[in-house]
């Protein structure tokens, strides 16, 4: 196969959809190196001032037409046809519904929390999503979702939409982007862990309120050490509480982290805190079992089906549930452990070369039809 992906974002500070690409093309180049493989480093009307920081795979059969291409070359390059190396099928990986010529075009849909919860999102991120959506609903041949959770959402706002449409569908699963931490040179400091952006859908407040709490119930409380992009929005009044709780001791705002660290802040710590109201996926949970972390996390969407029996979950709605969860792993070493080993052993289930095996099986059967 001649494949087209879509890898603008990997170009930029990395969140979830710029790690799903990064992290899918290089097990794609793995898995089946026969194929050929076109980067697009600028896609649609993603474009980039500075592709130096994007993905790059050094493989005979991986071609990066765009890296290194200046913004305005890249606008009129698009504005002609942008798809260099004549693909029979192109992923798109950021809400962009581009011409394809002959090309065959998959859409990724991460989730649909611009129509759940619009309340959680900007109006022009809400807009270009939902855009981006209806128009695939049209013209893309195949889409994929990254969970059954978000596949059967879908259905229940569009029941029936995609077999009316004669649309190629699958829930492909993604997988941690992690290195396994090293058990060498742990801290002696002890702390809890949050990780995702500073904005309304990772429901901060509720971690915030968990926290006041866990102060007055814990006997040696520990501080909640917080990982988080500068990105984010509709979170003002967040940051000032989380200045507040900041100088009190009693958080640490750690901002970006890169991968590395980021492994071992999960080994490390005393568990992940993640009430999210909505997740796509769930990455997080994933990655914090598969380094070692007990995880305490929300009852919703995606999560248990990414947790399984693993997580302590609770209720996004009530922080009383939050802090119990963290006074329950605080006062029990032996629950911890469990939840550590359990929770490894879970992560084995998942696995990038197997979510590349089961899109390239999907391309397939799109090519076929």
């Amino acid at each position: 196969m001649k494949i087209g992906f879509d890898v603008a974002q990997t170009c930029t500070q990395r969140a979830g959809c710029a790690w799903y690409a990064d992290s899918l093309i290089h097990a794609m180049v793995d898995v089946a190196p026969d194929n050929e493989y076109f980067l697009y480093h600028q896609f649609g009307t993603w474009i980039n001032e500075d592709t130096g920081t994007g993905t790059v795979i050094k493989h005979p059969s991986a071609h990066l037409p765009f890296l290194g291409m200046d913004a305005d070359q890249a606008r009129a390059r698009w504005n002609t046809g942008g798809l260099v190396g004549d693909p029979e099928i192109v992923q798109s990986n950021s809400f962009q519904v581009v011409p394809t010529g002959s090309a065959k075009l998959v859409f990724v849909i991460y989730d649909i929390s611009f129509w759940i919860y619009p309340e959680f999102t900007t109006e022009a991120n809400r807009l270009n999503c939902q855009y981006g959506v209806l128009k695939a609903l049209s013209a893309a041949d195949g889409l994929i979702f990254i969970s059954e959770s978000g596949r059967n959402e879908f259905d229940s706002l569009f029941p029936g939409l995609l077999e009316r449409k004669g649309k190629h569908f699958a829930a492909i699963p993604l997988a941690s982007r992690l290195p396994v931490p090293s058990q060498s040179n742990k801290t002696t400091e002890s702390f809890w862990l949050a990780v995702g952006s500073m904005e309304p859908r990772k429901n901060y407040d509720a971690i915030f309120s968990a926290i006041d709490l866990y102060w007055r119930r814990s006997k040696n409380p520990s501080p909640v050490w917080i990982a988080a992009a500068a990105a984010g929005w509709k979170n003002e009044a967040m940051k000032t509480r989380a200045r507040d709780l900041e100088a009190k001791g009693r958080i640490r705002i750690l901002g970006y982290v890169e991968e590395r660290r980021l492994a071992t802040l999960y080994r490390d710590s005393l568990g992940l805190i993640f009430p999210s109201w909505y997740e796509g996926f769930g990455l997080p949970a994933l990655e914090a079992m598969q380094c070692g972390c007990p995880v305490i996390c929300s009852n919703r969407t995606s999560l248990p089906e990414v947790g399984g029996d693993v997580p302590l979950y609770i209720d996004p709605a009530q922080p009383e549930s939050i802090c119990d969860a963290m006074i329950l792993l605080e006062e029990d070493p032996s629950r911890r452990q469990r939840c550590r080993e359990a929770g490894m052993d879970r992560a084995k289930k998942f696995s990038w070369n197997q979510t590349a095996e089961a899109t390239l099986e999907f391309y397939r059967k799109i090519l076929e039809s």
